[in-house]
């Protein structure tokens, strides 16, 4: 891979001088980084931009994902038990593996924390990675530890292709199905819940909104079978929220999508939550992040396939919409009137830029 000229707009040199990361956004960033220092992918690899990078190794291959969880960014102490801390964060890793289709392997550590942490603290933490990690076989194999001023985790994961190939995010055509899990939009009202202060005994909508938040789950079952039933063409998890990630799925190959309102899988309890927190349900369920749901483009052809496939999926799959040749996500309410462009929820983005590009 050639890499970039020092003086370049891509480049890392005097053009970037007193440029802040809000300028280029997060998908910029990320952008500037993979065309700057990104290794080049050899037959059979994915690098750089999609959920996991996928390396060739001997006897095979291995997908790897990294995560970056800051306290304060990413969660909050004063509502989050420090085992929902490391159980959180493993499961957002893990859903990077379940994305690709892969069969966990292993993960890694790293840690920074005030000296002043109590030891049972970090303690606690890991032992919410460990239950996260039960059902999956995944084992902790190393990391690292320094001094920091507020408590950080990064989680590397490792993962083995199994049968079949991995799913990468690109790879949609027009017409293909798209699918989704679960019932995105939870933990978005989980959040909402949890800034006015963690119930002590909840129950109905407010428990289901806080274990979508606090307690997340990978869907490595979903992933698997996905990859396996030949079916899927395209595969992304819900991180930041499904317009988003929708964007992420199609925009390399310049598609658009038209999604029905009427197929959304919102339940009564959903919109009953959202009103008792004052937020638009729609927006939630689209603009929403962090529920670690499946977004996947079924091949119309082997949509049978896909849906014997979806039969053994824990949280099932719901068909939401289409892709389109045109470029662009337009919403279909359902009351027949449309919504596109600066009228569709935003998701989230740690560095948003001050112009969006436009979906």
């Amino acid at each position: 891979m050639k890499r970039a000229s020092r003086d370049a707009p891509d480049g890392t040199g005097p053009a970037h001088r007193g440029v802040l990361l809000r300028d280029v956004g997060e998908s910029g960033l990320i952008e500037l980084l993979r065309r700057t220092f990104g290794g080049a992918a050899r037959p059979g690899e994915l690098p750089i931009g999609d959920d996991a990078a996928v390396v060739r190794v001997p006897g095979g291959r291995a997908v790897l994902s990294t995560d970056l969880l800051v306290e304060g960014t990413h969660f909050s102490l004063s509502y989050f038990r420090p085992e929902e801390v490391g159980g959180r964060a493993l499961s957002a890793n893990l859903s990077d593996l379940a994305a690709m289709g892969s069969d966990p392997v292993c993960y890694l550590v790293a840690l920074a924390a005030p000296p002043g942490t109590p030891v049972a603290t970090v303690g606690a933490i890991f032992r919410g990675m460990a239950a996260a990690a039960a059902g999956s076989g995944i084992r902790l194999m190393g990391g690292d530890t320094c001094r920091g001023e507020r408590l950080t985790l990064c989680l590397t994961v490792v993962g083995a292709v199994g049968r079949g190939k991995p799913v990468p995010r690109a790879g949609a055509r027009p017409g293909d199905l798209l699918y989704v899990t679960g019932s995105p939009g939870w933990a978005k009202l989980g959040l909402e819940l949890l800034r006015g202060g963690r119930p002590s005994r909840p129950s109905g909508w407010r428990r289901e909104a806080m274990r979508a938040h606090l307690r997340p789950e990978a869907r490595l079952r979903e992933g698997q079978g996905a990859a396996h039933s030949g079916a899927v063409a395209a595969m992304i998890d819900v991180s930041d929220g499904i317009l988003t990630d929708l964007s992420h799925l199609l925009e390399r190959d310049g598609l658009g999508a038209v999604l029905a309102e009427e197929s959304f899988p919102v339940s009564r309890s959903f919109r009953a939550a959202s009103a008792a927190l004052g937020v638009d349900p729609l927006a939630a369920f689209l603009g929403g992040g962090e529920d670690y749901e499946l977004l996947m483009a079924v091949r119309p052809s082997r949509r049978a396939r896909f849906l014997r496939a979806a039969r053994a999926f824990p949280s099932g799959a719901t068909p939401i919409g289409a892709v389109t040749k045109a470029p662009g996500i337009r919403v279909r309410r359902t009351d027949g009137s449309w919504i596109e462009g600066a009228g569709l929820p935003t998701g989230f983005d740690h560095f948003p830029s001050r112009t969006r590009r436009a979906r």
